[in-house]
């Protein structure tokens, strides 16, 4: 196998280890951990879920405590009054105060008044078996033990869950005895499960645990769910998860059982972003591949070769006029330059001793110098064998050893860097490595530096145009002084290299809703440009002026003046155009950018000039951005 090859496999080995190592990563570390993210999602969903229904009650058990509190229900508990029940024991008291029950009971637990009605049409809803359940002894319910205590849960009836809440009847002070009882509820129904849905977010269902009715799937997610000490969360398919909980009732056994799925979008997500990040591997091991390739081929193969060749055709042909005549300032640069003097010198020995031989007549003179000859060949050709030998025992084949043993250890990697010697030699020698590939690839350093700033502007379109593909409307509360305060610092160099005077005229202004990472990327393009159309003014006459006032709309309109070279009519139509510039070097992506950053938060961009010469002004004008005024 000749040297390319063997440095070539090498190096493809080494990429494609790179690659196996950045998938194991995505797989085996990344991805769990964005699963993980999504079951915690979802368990915060649950409790979110609970925690509504929980405050639910707690407003129930607030409006039970207002009617418990109050002189005229005490008054009404003993005496039973009808001017108490006429004024407020009335159809519209459950649709005003949201609720479906209203019950009063007295000390011994007996009903003094209560009903069950719809909310929205007012209608009586039967539930004997309720009314039974509060009045029976074994009910906690409408027992209470002193003045401050409150029994709130949930109940399961003949209609249903019912959250529930009741408070011990007291004088409006908050003094006893207690005279009874004030129970109120709300039927956990369709409308208030999709109420619920509503405020938390989420794809709710909720079913009551003794209900015929459940699905049959579900049933057994129940009961998983109730070993589970309440909860669980199950993985339905790539697209889905499913969380479930129990709440348990006044009673303490299982109540209601609750039903969220969540789209798996982090996971997703996730995938697209390892997959993103095992593509750039695959590109980043294919282009080091590349370049690596490149430089060992142009700075080690090819000169070498080149070499080897050179000294078989002096050996062969006894060509002593041959030269390499390479010019380099390495290794191989010294070899190529004392292998040319070295045939210079047996040529010059060789004509020596041939014109000895020819004075003398000395046969046996000429033929030693042809074997001096032979020897110098050989003594190159050993030469070439010797730095042949180098390169097959230099620091690549160790890199194939290293990588090999990175992967052996890789498990156990953390105990092997810490303890095992051979961890800490590794360091080193992969260190040292470092130090011979950056050498060798030195001379490529200038066109890198080339290359990256090419795929620098190319880099920067693509990210505008994702910018403008993925719109946001994120925006933050902005103090527009100390926003100009950071984007003059931004161009600090720039000024001070063009020795231009920088006024600001910023009245006092509340903070501003808007996207400060756009808005900072157009002032800072604008006030470059700015500073690079007054490079050809007198210095005394380079004025940067940065205007803002407040316009309709709750917007502000910022204004940057410069005294530069102006543009007329012409220009002026094409300024925002992509691709369009006047700069020799510019690329015309700039003020396009400017211009459809501004569109994009609402507002929009546009410049005056009154010619050539005289300065231009570029006005932002930005509506909705103040906060509106409070009338007072």
């Amino acid at each position: 196998m000749n040297l390319r090859s063997q440095i070539a496999g090498l190096l493809i080995l080494f990429s494609v280890v790179f690659v196996a190592t950045t998938y194991a990563i995505q797989a085996f570390i990344v991805m769990p951990a964005f699963a993980e993210l999504e079951v915690q999602g979802a368990d915060r969903d649950l409790k979110r879920c609970l925690d509504a229904i929980d405050r639910e009650i707690d407003t129930i058990c607030n409006l039970a405590n207002d009617w418990a509190s109050w002189d005229d229900s005490y008054q009404y508990v003993q005496d039973h009054n009808q001017a108490f029940a006429a004024a407020n024991l009335v159809d519209e008291a459950f649709s005003n105060s949201h609720i479906n029950l209203i019950c009063i009971l007295d000390s011994d637990r007996k009903v003094v008044w209560g009903e069950s009605r719809d909310m929205g049409t007012r209608s009586l809803i039967e539930v004997p078996d309720l009314f039974d359940s509060l009045q029976d002894p074994a009910c906690q319910l409408a027992t209470h033990d002193n003045i401050g205590d409150t029994r709130r849960g949930i109940m399961l009836t003949s209609k249903g869950p019912i959250l529930i809440g009741s408070k011990p009847i007291v004088t409006s002070k908050g003094e006893g005895p207690i005279r009874g009882a004030v129970v109120m509820g709300r039927f956990l129904n369709e409308e208030e499960i999709a109420h619920l849905a509503e405020r938390t977010h989420v794809d709710l269902k909720i079913w009551s645990c003794k209900d015929p009715e459940i699905p049959p799937g579900f049933a057994s997610r129940m009961a998983e769910c109730i070993a589970n000490r309440g909860s669980m969360i199950k993985s339905v398919d790539a697209d889905t998860l499913e969380a479930y909980a129990i709440a348990n009732g006044i009673d303490g056994e299982p109540a209601i059982a609750l039903k969220i799925n969540v789209p798996r979008e982090v996971t997703a997500q996730g995938s697209i972003s390892a997959y993103f990040a095992t593509g750039c591997s695959i590109a980043g091991a294919i282009v080091t591949l590349f370049v690596m390739g490149l430089a060992l081929e142009l700075r080690i193969i090819s000169p070498l070769q080149k070499m080897a060749s050179h000294a078989v055709l002096i050996g062969r042909n006894d060509d002593l006029k041959a030269r390499l005549r390479m010019q380099r300032n390495d290794e191989i640069g010294t070899l190529a330059a004392e292998i040319d003097s070295m045939v210079e010198n047996l040529a010059a020995s060789r004509k020596k001793v041939l014109d000895s031989a020819h004075r003398a007549g000395m046969a046996e003179i000429a033929s030693e110098v042809l074997h001096n000859v032979g020897n110098a060949v050989n003594s190159a050709g050993c030469s070439i064998d010797l730095l042949q030998e180098r390169l097959d025992q230099s620091k690549l084949a160790g890199l194939a050893r290293a990588s090999n043993l990175l992967r052996e250890k890789a498990p156990v990697a953390a105990e092997f860097f810490a303890k095992d010697p051979r961890g800490i030699k590794l360091i080193d020698y992969l260190s040292d490595l470092n130090g011979v590939l950056l050498r060798e690839q030195s001379d490529c350093q200038a066109e890198v530096t080339r290359l990256r700033e090419t795929v620098r502007h190319i880099r920067d379109a693509i990210a505008a145009q994702q910018v403008f593909a993925g719109r946001s409307n994120f925006r933050q509360e902005v103090d527009l002084q100390t926003l100009l305060d950071e984007v003059l610092q931004m161009n600090n160099e720039l000024l001070r290299a063009t020795e231009v005077s920088v006024k600001l005229e910023i009245p006092p202004l509340p903070e501003l809703q808007m996207n400060k990472s756009k808005m900072t990327q157009v002032l800072v393009n604008l006030v470059r440009n700015a500073a690079q159309a007054m490079h050809d003014q007198p210095s005394d006459q380079r004025q940067l002026t940065i205007q803002a006032h407040c316009v309709d709309d709750d917007g502000i309109e910022i204004a940057v003046v410069d005294t530069g070279a102006g543009f007329d009519a012409k220009v002026g139509e094409q300024l925002f155009t992509h691709g369009f510039t006047t700069k020799p070097e510019g690329n015309g992506f700039g003020l396009h950018y400017c211009a459809n950053a501004v569109r994009e938060a609402g507002g929009n961009l546009s410049a005056e000039s009154d010619g050539p010469g005289n300065g231009a002004t570029f006005f932002i004008r930005l509506p909705q951005v103040r906060p509106a005024e409070r009338v007072q």
